[in-house]
């Protein structure tokens, strides 16, 4: 909504002619100096009012977990001075009350499904000693507070990166991510516990990467009521760079029968691979198997299909050729 113009003209106006009427200046000033006075003399009277109060509860049965939901706050009924009222009725900040539950006798309801209960009135002389003295609870909303106890289950389980990662050209990963612990203890009720059977880690990227990392990583809890024995990890992705070597490897003939013989032309395919350099000396022809399968020939066909069914895990990659070898097959003497 837009003030038309001649609205702050007459305020001018109005603000002017109280420079040239000296009464009515000091007439105004007092009738302000009077309602400040007022309202701190208001501010010194007794009130009753309500106040919301964020609630934290703390020491609970070390083999228990509250299950399900309790009140993150309460509301109070309280009669106090003015002063005091207004600080806790326009706080943006209050610290939560805190409810030590091994300081209260909870009762448990007699029904099927057990649920314990605080009723709040007897809890109001351990609140009220955190409150000021000058401020006195007259009632607690809800009057009484529900809540369930599951046993508390632990066991071990593995832990798994969540990373995405990229390498630098010429440069791969050795001999696999390594996590330290391996293994963590998860606590917590058994229907959560149960179904869990690894924790995985914050997700992480590292980019390009040209050098090994090490680092700490954060476990990323799966349920609110979930205990981790530990909340962070060491990280380690080895990085080497890699070259490349060849092997020759004999063809020979898996299900072959015991009356032929099989043979491929040529005899052997080429290996190729790529490897880091901490294993470059290690690598031999007899870590790989090259194979043909006498189950696959058929008749009027010339070529037997090749697989390498034997590498090693360490190498980057690996090609080999030819990959459709010849043959022929004769009857044994």
């Amino acid at each position: 909504m837009r003030i038309p113009v001649s609205s702050f003209k007459q305020v001018l106006e109005f603000i002017k002619s109280l420079r040239h009427n000296r009464k009515l200046g000091i007439f105004l000033i007092f009738v302000v100096l009077s309602s400040m006075f007022w309202f701190l003399t208001q501010l010194e009277e007794i009130y009753v009012t309500s106040i919301s109060y964020p609630v934290e509860y703390q020491d609970m049965p070390e083999d228990k977990l509250v299950v399900g939901h309790l009140p993150e706050q309460i509301d109070l009924e309280v009669r106090g001075q003015g002063f005091q009222l207004l600080e806790y009725k326009f706080s943006h900040v209050l610290n939560p009350l805190v409810l030590h539950l091994d300081a209260y006798n909870i009762q448990e309801e007699n029904t099927d499904k057990p649920r314990h209960f605080i009723v709040t009135r007897k809890a109001a002389p351990r609140i009220s000693q955190q409150l000021s003295q000058e401020v006195e609870i007259l009632n607690i909303t809800p009057d009484t507070l529900f809540f369930e106890f599951s046993e508390k289950i632990s066991r071990r389980v593995p832990v798994k990166p969540n990373l995405s990662y990229s390498f630098a050209n010429q440069m791969m990963l050795r001999d696999g991510i390594q996590i330290e612990p391996d293994s963590v203890n998860i606590a917590g009720p058994g229907s959560v516990v149960d179904t869990i059977d690894q924790i995985y880690t914050q997700l992480r990227s590292f980019q390009e990467l040209q050098k090994t990392v090490h680092t700490t990583i954060a476990l990323k809890k799966s349920h609110d009521q979930l205990e981790l024995s530990t909340r962070q990890v060491r990280l380690t992705i080895p990085v080497e760079q890699y070259t490349e070597g060849e092997v020759e490897k004999q063809i020979l003939v898996e299900n072959e029968p015991d009356s032929l013989v099989v043979r491929t032309f040529p005899k052997s395919v080429t290996i190729t691979y790529l490897v880091g350099l901490s294993r470059y000396e290690q690598v031999i022809p007899e870590l790989f198997r090259a194979v043909v399968d006498y189950r696959d020939v058929k008749e009027g066909e010339e070529y037997l299909r090749v697989e390498i069914v034997k590498a090693p895990d360490y190498l980057k990659s690996y090609s080999y050729a030819p990959q459709e070898v010849e043959y022929i097959i004769e009857k044994k003497p």
